[in-house]
């Protein structure tokens, strides 16, 4: 399996496991679920990781994804924790 490949796939797993966790939750549930924020955002770092490991060509001919917007989010969630907010999560989650 190439690296994009790979990168890929964890993507789409952390997807699956975000989606798993906030299923049935509403945004009131997640806010006040500090196990489950948690488990959120790590996916979410997880998806920042493999996007920012992805080749810039592969990047570069798939446009319609935001990768720097999930690179960015990542960056945000292991460096400016302070700076975290829920609802832009939920937002990002939905």
């Amino acid at each position: 399996m190439s690296r994009d490949q790979q990168s890929i796939q964890d993507i789409w797993n952390a997807a699956q496991e975000i989606l798993s966790f906030t299923l049935e939750m509403s945004y009131e549930e997640l806010a006040s679920d500090r196990r489950t924020q948690a488990a959120v955002l790590y996916e979410i770092v997880v998806m920042g990781e493999a996007a920012n490991r992805l080749s810039p060509e592969f990047r570069s001919n798939h446009p319609e994804i935001p990768w720097k917007d999930i690179i960015g989010m990542r960056n945000i969630l292991a460096h400016q924790y302070e700076k975290v907010d829920t609802e832009v999560v939920w937002d990002a989650v939905r």
